[in-house]
């Protein structure tokens, strides 16, 4: 399974005038099995990359990747108040290629993004509407990340010459433990067992074969593989309660006794398939990007 920089996948995403994508965010409730969506509360479907929803820490901030012009430097980190909803604004607008914003741990305002820079170098930066600061110069081609509890990161390292893309645990002191290789791009803490998941290839299977989901205790010496993803699984997120979810085609699914079984059907709001998608911490609200099918 081959991944590129992101800098290379956005110039295949903008190859295309027509959108490809659009993020919804709404408020759901609890059903019988899993949750009902109650009411869209918003739309962002301006053309271009808009896409990687995430959430501020207190909950009152919807942040996004949002393509702000042409070629593969032209993203920022977009966001909104959710009670006011419109079309957003740049958190901080710079000459170059910003994603994946996610919410530094201790902090309210600042956030963790990997920045593509000049010269294609994919790196940790922190980031406010005021200023910028590199988190870890010697750690190159990032890809994704997520933060656990002690600063310690689970990263989603790129393709290289020392091997594919892998899955690199980071503690807080800067060691590096590499845990699989070909993995998928989701990346998930799970903060009431301090544990990581992550997706790759079921150990001692071909490169592209199907995704598995795996499981990594923090601080531990190797991740274990729990089960196979469902079919077209997607992107992974968390519910406060710390059941791991999965996007797949319009439904999302829920981890229950290492069996997958439904948690929300999107199939009406979402026109396409649902790729990623974001958990409020203090509200029931879900954000979720619908992409288009061709």
């Amino acid at each position: 399974m081959k991944v590129f920089s992101f800098a290379a996948l956005f110039l295949a995403l903008s190859a295309s005038a027509d959108p490809q994508y659009q993020i919804q965010y709404a408020q759901y409730q609890s059903a019988e099995h899993g949750v009902a969506i109650q009411k869209v509360l918003g739309t962002i479907k301006q053309k271009g990359y808009q896409n990687q929803p995430a959430f501020s820490r207190d909950g009152s901030r919807l942040l996004w990747t949002a393509q702000a012009g042409e070629g593969p430097m032209a993203t920022d980190i977009h966001w909104l108040l959710l009670t006011e909803g419109g079309a957003g604004k740049a958190l901080r607008a710079t000459p170059f290629g910003e994603f994946s914003a996610t919410p530094l741990p201790g902090s309210d305002s600042d956030y963790s993004v990997v920045r593509v820079e000049a010269d294609g170098t994919q790196r940790l930066w922190q980031i406010n509407s005021q200023t910028e600061q590199l988190l870890f110069p010697e750690l190159k081609g990032v890809g994704y990340h997520v933060w656990g509890s002690d600063e310690d990161l689970l990263l989603f390292l790129l393709e290289d010459s020392t091997g594919p893309n892998r899955a690199v645990y980071r503690t807080k002191d800067g060691e590096l433990t590499t845990l699989a290789g070909h993995i998928g791009r989701a990346l998930l803490y799970q903060a009431s067992t301090d544990r990581f998941f992550f997706t790759a290839p079921r150990p001692g299977q071909p490169a592209d074969s199907p995704l598995w989901l795996w499981r990594y205790q923090a601080g531990g010496k190797k991740a274990e593989a729990l089960l196979p993803m469902p079919a077209n699984g997607q992107d992974l997120a968390v519910t406060s309660q710390g059941t791991v979810l999965v996007s797949a085609g319009k439904f999302i699914f829920q981890l229950v006794d290492d069996h997958w079984l439904p948690w929300a059907d999107l199939s009406k709001p979402c026109d396409g398939k649902v790729s990623r998608f974001k958990l409020n911490p203090v509200q029931p609200v879900l954000a979720f990007v619908c992409e288009k099918e061709s």
